[in-house]
Parts: C-alpha cells; structure tokens; sequence
C-alpha cells in the first residue's frame, strides 16, 4: 500500500468518527433538554405566617413562577379566615388542595393548572 492510500484511509476514518461523535452530541443534548425543562424540583419560598412550604415542584415553568403561585395562594387561602380555602383562580392557575387537618396544624398538598403548566406545592401551618 502507498503512504497515499493511508492517509485517504485514515482521513476516512477519521471523518467517521467526528460524524459519529457529532451524531451522539446531537443526540444526547436534544434527549436530555426537553427532560430538563419539563419538571424539576425548586427550593420553596419561605413561608408569609406560622409555619412552612415543605416542597415545589414545576412543570413546564419555572422556578420563581411556582414560587410566586405559592405565596399568591397563601394569601388567597387567609383572605376566607386562618384555616380558609382559597376558591379562585390564582395568577390565572386553577388551584386544588387536599389536606389533613388536626385541631393544631394543616398539612396540605395544592396542585394548580394553567394549561399543560402545572405547579404543585406543600405546606404545613400551624393553626
């Protein structure tokens, strides 16, 4: 073989391997980011009164989003009394809370929907 036909077998190869190497970049970034932004965990907000958000969860917003929505339904929640229910649309979210109560404390998950966004916190309050 001529030194010629090495190096047109090597500039094949290696012509190959960038193209495979750019074929699995392409693919792994384009894999992970719709993942990446589709649901994610935040830090909650500190909590306004007695007690504290326990978790945040966003899908498809984000962070600073949910925990704006987390403090609006607060205030929404103490506008009908220190135990109250909020029964509107917060920041144009349709919120639903499941709870369990004792004479003490509130434990209380609330999903809120706007779209397919979705933002989902819990909270603990002290009554």
């Amino acid at each position: 073989m001529s030194p010629r036909s090495h190096r047109r077998i090597w500039s094949s190869a290696a012509l190959a391997c960038l193209a495979l190497a750019g074929v699995f970049a392409a693919g792994t970034s384009m894999a992970s980011s719709p993942v990446a932004h589709a649901s994610r965990t935040c830090a909650p907000p500190r909590y306004p009164g007695s007690g504290y958000f326990t978790s945040l969860r966003v899908t498809r917003v984000g962070c600073s989003t949910g925990k704006k929505l987390a403090v609006a339904y607060y205030k929404c929640r103490l506008r009908h009394g220190k135990a109250g229910v909020c029964h509107s649309r917060v920041l144009g979210y349709s919120c639903h809370e499941k709870r369990n109560s004792i004479s003490t404390e509130i434990d209380a998950r609330v999903t809120c929907k706007l779209g397919r966004r979705t933002i989902v916190h819990t909270y603990q309050q002290n009554l």
